[in-house]
């Protein structure tokens, strides 16, 4: 894809555009989680989604939250894969030109690779970091690390590389731009659907597909052959495992149903939702059963 150079002008028109106000502090999709400011040169937040365990296996995944103007110093990590979710962020490895991130934009980050990555100067910024948390440097292992300085910040915000197209999201939905439409018999009504991350990124991440539910929607019992993992992102929705109680999902929630276990999950009767499913080792053997229709005729909605 052919980039261009721009600075602060681009970076402005790009968060305007995804619906968020310039120099706005924390208007971010997800929760923030925990302050880790103490780390990073201005206000960062990080809330911790999913833990690297046997029954997943899945890579650690957290959301970290940068207000306007803030950052991380020169680092180093295990093999990362970020994934924007809102506002307009900067990545940079070292020797390298700055890049842009915005929202469902996916940066791989090898191992023991020196960058820094944050938010853009008059926009904050959210992303999912998807890593391997077990990652320690070989012995001897060369790579600069430090404080950025403030010229190297200001540089990176001027001479980020931008896209030489930017989609506008249209959509009600965090994730909506490039959705496709499914109908299939295992749902009550259609969903859609778009891949945010693919096969193979540096994280070893199975893929992740955002699924949009309308008010309404919901899917028939159901079971996983490696389980499934669903991160809420949008509205109000539900999880059911089968003789368990009902869960309310909201932004932000994450749930963990194991394999072979039978569950369904869906939107409120009057809310949109959205959720990212995750299938462990990519394997996408389901098991579909009836419809939980007595179990969603007695909801009562919030």
């Amino acid at each position: 894809m052919m980039s261009m150079k721009k600075g602060k002008s681009f970076i402005a028109a790009a968060t305007m555009s995804l619906g968020l106000t310039v120099g706005s502090a924390w208007a971010m999709p997800l929760p923030l989680g925990t302050d880790i400011s103490d780390r990073f040169h201005g206000t960062v937040h990080r809330n911790d989604l999913i833990a690297t365990d046997e029954t997943y296996n899945l890579p650690q995944t957290n959301v970290i939250s940068f207000e306007a103007g803030s950052y991380s110093g020169w680092h180093v990590h295990g093999a990362m894969t970020v994934i924007g979710i809102a506002g307009t962020g900067l990545y940079q490895e070292w020797g390298k030109e700055a890049v842009l991130i915005r929202p469902g934009d996916v940066v791989n980050i090898p191992a023991g690779v020196p960058h820094f990555h944050g938010a853009a100067k008059d926009a904050a910024f959210q992303q999912f970091v998807i890593y391997d948390s077990t990652w320690k440097a070989p012995e001897g292992h060369a790579a600069h690390t430090g404080a950025l300085t403030e010229e190297q910040y200001e540089e990176a915000n001027e001479n980020a590389a931008a896209p030489s197209a930017m989609q506008n999201n249209d959509s009600e939905f965090l994730f909506g731009t490039g959705m496709t439409e499914l109908t299939t018999p295992n749902f009550n009504s259609a969903v859609y659907l778009r891949k945010i991350l693919g096969t193979p990124n540096a994280a070893n991440s199975p893929e992740w597909v955002y699924v949009a539910f309308p008010a309404g929607t919901y899917n028939r019992w159901h079971s996983h052959k490696t389980g499934q993992v669903l991160i809420a992102t949008d509205g109000i929705g539900y999880h059911q495992i089968k003789g368990g109680a009902l869960e309310v999902l909201h932004p932000g929630d994450v749930v963990f149903c194991p394999p072979n276990v039978v569950h369904w999950h869906g939107a409120s009767p009057t809310s949109k939702f959205a959720h990212i499913a995750i299938s462990p080792q990519d394997n996408h053997d389901v098991t579909w059963y009836d419809f939980p229709t007595a179990e969603y005729e007695a909801i009562v909605p919030e």
